[in-house]
Formats: structure tokens, sequence, C-alpha cells
């Protein structure tokens, strides 16, 4: 027995010895900010430039990549390595070198004080309410107050009253834009038909009054209105043209093309009454002035009668 014990006390020490030499050729996995870490990337600079083992130092470059998951920033150097780029493998562990101690890099270098100027940063009251939504504004806080109401009304009255309350509020809307519609046809601007043929109790001069006294006021556009329709009212109860409420500007132009006389009035007078009264542009007392004269020059014509075709 103490003859076979020998030999393995022999090897004992050779073992042991080689369990070291392998544990101190794997670099010690450190944080790649950590300062150990970067001494190993620098002692493999200088065997490199010393002309030392490239298969050793790539053993080594890849055991610091695996054991600190730094493959991406190791990967140039190695394939470097792999491709006999020597002095570019040790520029690239160079310059990493260089990266890694640079102070304000994040490898490591935040101080305590660091970490305190930064905390009051975070303290300050623009950072306050970082997390916080936004306040609403007046109208958003007007809408979510209707929407409260509305909430609450309809659970007090339950889904019979609440039909009945969105059947009353369509008929308000509806009401209202009837009431619109009729108001704008009053003022003649929804119809682009001519004021034309007046009931017989219209009277062509006092329209024609009514124009000049508008002109007089400064309401040139209501003064183009009214001397406008005292020369249709003139044209259809002289017989001059028997005009139609129901035509459109182009239907009254169409229907005076056979009077030639009576058309190189009637086209820029219809034409200055489009203008001023659908269009709604100012009109200042030139433009009055422009379409007065045709006005009057359809008022004389009208009362000569119907040429004869």
């Amino acid at each position: 027995m103490a003859g076979s014990r020998r030999p393995l006390l022999v090897l004992l020490p050779l073992l042991s010895a080689g369990v070291a030499l392998l544990v101190g050729s794997v670099p010690v996995a450190a944080s790649g900010c950590s300062g150990a870490y970067v001494a190993q990337l620098g002692q493999l600079r200088g065997e490199l430039a010393e002309g030392g083992s490239v298969p050793v130092v790539e053993g080594q470059l890849q055991a610091l990549a695996s054991a600190d998951h730094a493959a991406a920033a190791l990967d140039p150097v190695i394939a470097a390595l792999r491709s006999g780029d020597v002095a570019g493998a040790e520029r690239l562990l160079g310059a990493t070198v260089a990266a890694l101690q640079v102070s304000g890099s994040g490898c490591g270098a935040e101080t305590g004080a660091e970490r305190q100027a930064l905390s009051r940063v975070y303290q300050s009251p623009a950072f306050a309410n970082l997390d916080q939504p936004p306040s609403p504004n007046w109208l958003q806080q007007l809408g979510n107050a209707i929407a409260g109401f509305l909430g609450r009304l309809l659970g007090t009255l339950g889904p019979l009253g609440g039909g009945a309350l969105a059947a009353l509020l369509l008929a308000l809307v509806a009401a209202v834009a009837a009431w619109r519609v009729r108001q704008v046809m009053a003022s003649g601007r929804l119809p682009r038909s001519v004021p034309g043929a007046a009931p017989a109790e219209v009277d062509a001069e006092a329209e024609w009054a009514r124009a000049l006294a508008a002109s007089e006021r400064g309401d040139f556009r209501l003064g183009v209105r009214h001397a406008f329709r005292s020369a249709l009212v003139s044209l259809a109860q002289r017989g001059r043209l028997p005009v139609q409420p129901a035509w459109t500007t182009p239907e009254l132009l169409d229907q005076a093309r056979a009077d030639p006389e009576l058309t190189a009035q009637l086209a820029p007078a219809a034409a200055g009454f489009d203008r001023a009264w659908y269009s709604e542009a100012p009109v200042d007392a030139d433009r009055w002035e422009e379409i007065r004269g045709h006005c009057q020059a359809i008022r004389a014509l009208s009362g000569r009668g119907r040429p004869a075709s």
C-alpha cells in the first residue's frame, strides 16, 4: 500500500501546479467597466506589441468576451487577429482601453458627489410632477362637467327617460336648423334666382327710390339689390321682357338673347348684382355707380316696349 501511494504523492504537486497554471491563464471575470477588465485588455495589447503568441491572446480575448458578455466590443479585435492583422488588433485594443479610461465615460467614474448632484436635479421643481398627467384646460373641464351632468341625468331618468330626452334634444336641433334656413331664405341669399317679376303691387319707381336712399346711406350692396329689382320689374310690367321669379341669372340672359340692345345692359347689371348680393364682396361707390348706370339704362329701354322680332 505504501508503495502504491508513493507515485500519487509525487504527482500531487504537479497536478496542483497545473491547476494553478490553468486558473492563471483564464482572465478574471470582471465587469466591463472594472479596473481589472481594463488592465487585462492593456496587458493583452502589450503582449501583442511585444510579439507574443497570437493564439494565446486570441483565446484570452474570447474568454473575456464570454465572461463579460462583451462579444460585440471584442469581436472586431478577434476578427483582426484571425485575419492576421496583428497591428490592427493592437490599435483596436488601444482605442478600447483609451475609451474605457476616459473620465466620465460611464465606466465606474461616477462619484458620490456626482450622484448627489444628479439627485438634486431630479428633485428640482421642473421634475416635481413629471409623472403626473397634465391638468385639463377650461374647455376640457367644461366638456367633462357636461358629460358628468348628462351621465347623472340619464342615470336618474332611466332608459325611457333617456330616450325622451334624446328625442327632445333632436327636436330642438331640428327647430334651430329650420329657423336658420328660413332666415337665410328670407335674406335672399340662398337661391341664385333673379329678384324677378314682382307682384303687380310692387312699384318699380318705389324700388328705385329705395335704391337711391340706400346708396345715400352708404349701403351700396342693398342699393344694388333694389336697383336691379327695379330694372327687372320695369321690364316685366312694361312688356319688354316677361321675367319670371323662378329664373336664374343664366336663364334670364338666355331669354333676353333675342334682344341685343337689352342684353348689352342686362348682362353687366346681372353680373354686378350676383357679385354684390351672393358673394358678399364689398361694394364701393364706384361699383355702385357702374351697376346703377346699367340698371337706369334697362329702365329706359323697358319704356320703349318690346322690339319687333
